[in-house]
């Protein structure tokens, strides 16, 4: 006669099935790992005749997130390190600095900075706004910063673009809005930079102020987004801005947007730096992000960094200070790996005792079967 499976040989096979479908769900990925070395220089000059402050000035931290992983190597002593209103760690002046007229000070700030670029994304099939977790609404989808969500023409533009897709798919919504921005908004850089409102008004913007636009219409349309801000890891450029107030020299920096699109979650869309092709797409699956291409150094989801870059230049002007931002990056190792997801992990160890528990228990069953013949 068949014995009925005991209760232990149940959980086996359920541990077995609850591992085998978190293997299947969650395969390793192939990802590539660099490695670089960066140094940023930061100089203030006073040529005006009063004592210039410089406490307001910073030098930016690399962030450690899930592909990127950072630590400070070296920097001038007596720097402070301080967190901003969104949790971006930078180093200052101390209170102790200031500038006496005809004089410059140098800080330099050294990190290393692991990028992880996993290769391939979820081939999942994207869901609508109703989808969208409502605690990230209620976070990222309010009035903030530089995002005018509360702006009528923004509203009016928001609503006509997703009323033209006549769908509730947030991807579909999202390419709609990058393709209105890309067809009406050239390339043109602005310091400081202009806001939404005022990118659609004069029809031009860079990297920073197309995002800005792209998150308020998302925001409106209950989409989270925010804006994310770092440095571009191939090539070199100098920049004078400010009539020469402010200089940039060495690796150039980026910003781009990253908008919540379920199932993927919290997805890069850049608006300026992608490779092209001729799906919309590209500017996700091809973003400087997606590729590994930019060292990300701030989360920005409410903070009016347009505001304080007003503030900024004006001080320079009144002050006639001069700012020179220098940026070294080396590369010093670049690896491809497999990457295994927590998920993978779990199941390997389901999989594993299903296995484990069902051979112990049918081993079991065959030594109380032998016991039990010998009775007889």
């Amino acid at each position: 006669m068949r014995q009925r499976p005991s209760a232990i040989e149940v959980a086996a096979l359920l541990s077995l099935i609850a591992g085998s479908l978190l293997l299947v769900l969650n395969r390793p990925q192939m990802e590539r790992a660099v490695t670089y070395v960066i140094v940023h220089e930061l100089t203030v000059e006073n040529r005006g005749s009063e004592p210039y402050d410089p406490k307001g000035l910073s030098l930016e931290m690399a962030l450690n997130t899930t592909t990127q992983r950072s630590r400070v190597v070296n920097c001038t002593p007596g720097l402070d390190w301080q967190l901003d209103a969104e949790g971006n760690p930078y180093a200052s002046f101390d209170d102790e600095a200031a500038i006496q007229p005809g004089h410059s000070l140098t800080a330099t700030l050294a990190m290393e900075v692991v990028v992880t670029v996993p290769r391939g994304r979820s081939d999942a099939e994207p869901e609508g706004i109703s989808m969208i977790p409502r605690e990230l609404v209620e976070r990222y989808c309010g009035e903030g910063g530089p995002f005018l969500v509360d702006d009528p023409g923004l509203q009016s533009l928001a609503r006509g673009i997703r009323e033209r897709v006549g769908s509730d798919d947030v991807l579909e919504i999202v390419l709609a809005l990058v393709d209105w921005i890309d067809e009406n908004v050239r390339y043109r850089s602005h310091t400081p930079p202009l806001y939404p409102d005022e990118v659609v008004r004069t029809g031009s913007g860079d990297c920073d102020e197309k995002a800005n636009l792209l998150i308020s219409l998302c925001r409106i349309l209950g989409i989270p987004a925010q804006l994310q801000a770092g440095i571009v890891v191939e090539g070199n450029m100098t920049i004078y801005e400010l009539n020469g107030h402010y200089r940039s020299e060495g690796p150039a920096g980026h910003a781009w947007a990253i908008v919540y699109v379920p199932p993927w979650g919290w997805t890069p869309v850049d608006l300026t730096y992608y490779r092209a092709s001729g799906d919309p797409i590209s500017h996700i699956a091809a973003s400087a992000s997606s590729l590994g291409l930019v060292i990300q150094t701030a989360n920005i989801a409410n903070t009016d960094y347009i505001a304080d870059s007003k503030r900024w230049a004006d001080g320079l002007y009144e002050g006639d200070i001069y700012e020179v931002d220098r940026y070294g990056l080396t590369t010093t190792r670049s690896e491809t790996r497999t990457g295994y997801p927590a998920n993978f992990i779990i199941g390997v160890a389901f999989a594993c005792i299903g296995i484990t528990t069902a051979a112990s228990s049918a081993a079991y069953r065959r030594i109380e079967g032998s016991k039990n013949k010998g009775r007889r």
